[in-house]
């Protein structure tokens, strides 16, 4: 692993490295996709302020969640620490939900449909995670169990590259559908939503790293997948009946 990479006479954390290239990457690409039949419908102004607090809202709810519930005691004697982000700590799921509430309230303020810019933003949300998890690598965390593999990395099993590798999978067959432009509102988004959990909730089990409570064996994030893939089963199937 790569936690630092030195450059020039500074020595930067290789993970927020990758996510700064990431996130101007997606950036770079969101500009292409308001500028392609897609995005014909959408407002250059909202989607960039959209995205802005997608990223905003969603670091500091992935920071806020590893910081309450996962070391709380810790942060409790050192609260000064809880800012010091660049030592590690964050939680996917509570970026998830600091992100889509934001981005809810944000536009029903600006009147827009929240399920069609769910629908269009779902690409660039799955490609940010694949691309994180690859900074994950780098950092070394979320690291897997033993492994005596071919392709095993340090003797563990590469659960990072795991995870990136099934969700840039998830991204193509998201852009494959996006372009038959035969599915309902939301569909876009209850897919990622359905086939992300599934990837999570298998790569969980490859993990060693400390996961926290668990539920009937199962993490907290496996709990978690397995409620949003009833929950978006249950919507996509609804829909579908109604259609």
């Amino acid at each position: 692993m790569f936690p630092q990479i030195k450059i020039f006479n500074s020595q930067i954390a290789t993970f927020f490295l990758v996510i700064s290239l990431s996130l101007t990457l997606l950036l770079f690409w969101l500009s292409a996709r308001l500028d392609s039949e897609n995005g014909e419908n959408f407002n250059r102004k909202i989607a960039f302020n959209l995205s802005m607090l997608i990223m905003i809202f969603g670091f500091w709810g992935a920071r806020f969640f590893h910081v309450f519930y996962e070391e709380w005691p810790f942060y409790q004697e050192y609260p000064a620490q809880i800012f010091k982000f660049w030592n590690g700590g964050f939680v996917y799921f509570g970026g998830m939900a600091a992100a889509a509430i934001a981005a809810f309230v944000y536009l029903k303020n600006e009147k827009q449909n929240f399920i069609k810019w769910a629908d269009f933003m779902t690409p660039l949300l799955s490609a940010s995670y694949a691309l994180g998890r690859i900074g994950c690598f780098f950092e070394g965390c979320c690291y897997g169990k033993t492994c005596d593999l071919p392709w095993a990395v340090a003797g563990l099993h590469p659960t990072q590259l795991y995870m990136a590798l099934g969700e840039f999978c998830i991204l193509g067959l998201l852009l494959f559908i996006e372009k038959k432009k035969s599915f309902f509102d939301g569909f876009l988004f209850l897919n990622w939503v359905l086939l992300h959990s599934v990837f999570r909730f298998v790569f969980e089990f490859f993990r060693d790293d400390d996961r926290g409570n668990t539920i009937m064996g199962l993490s907290i994030s496996q709990a978690l997948c397995l409620i949003l893939i009833i929950v978006s089963s249950g919507f996509i199937i609804r829909t579908k009946i109604k259609n």
